[in-house]
């Protein structure tokens, strides 16, 4: 018999992108909105970037006809589904919005709860201004010298049609945009109609 590692309980995100005429439709859909949006920031999050909706319960998508994002989301889903083994059936949105990282800001560690599924469509971006990194939810790696290398935060950079979906209830974060340039995406949280 050979030696094996099994990697128990991963926690598994959903990494893609939109392309061809699809990801063009898309694109054009979310500049068509931009210019009705009213974007601020949230006074209880200390300040740290710009949000079309920082109340989270404007459905920003339905609201401006991203009719293009939501078939393109769709899609992205049933494959992430599929690829878990789990039937998805039907789905609603809970929430989605705009977010706009200017210089020097970032988003700090947060979930969304208990919502199913949460996501991410990146819009305007130079890759350099702002990764999204998730945390380990095996905070216990970090009490033990053997395994706390592994407890660290894995990071993924932002490229323009990149999609990302992972559990609600995952811890993640944004880095500081260190760029003079203006980072756009568009966030939203699902949650799965049982039946």
């Amino acid at each position: 018999m050979t030696d094996n590692i099994i990697n128990a309980f991963s926690t598994p995100i959903y990494l893609s992108e939109v392309k061809g005429s699809t990801f063009d439709n898309v694109q054009e859909e979310i500049e068509s909105c931009l210019d009705k949006l009213n974007m601020r920031m949230n006074d209880d999050w200390g300040k740290t970037h710009y949000m079309s909706d920082p109340n989270f319960v404007e459905h920003l998508f339905e609201k401006y006809s991203l009719n293009s994002l939501m078939d393109a989301i769709d899609r992205h889903l049933k494959r992430y589904m599929k690829q878990i083994g789990y039937p998805l059936k039907k789905y609603h949105y809970d929430s989605s919005w705009v977010a706009l990282f200017e210089p020097t800001n970032y988003g700090h560690i947060h979930d969304h709860g208990a919502v199913d599924i949460s996501g991410v469509y990146y819009h305007k971006t130079n890759g350099k201004d702002g990764k999204i990194f998730f945390e380990s939810p095996n905070t216990n790696l970090a009490s033990s010298k053997a395994f706390n290398h592994l407890s660290n935060s894995m990071t993924c950079e932002p490229k323009e049609g990149r999609i990302l979906l992972f559990p609600g209830w995952l811890k993640h974060g944004i880095k500081m945009n260190e760029t003079d340039d203006t980072r756009i995406s568009l966030s939203f949280n699902i949650y799965f109609d049982y039946d």
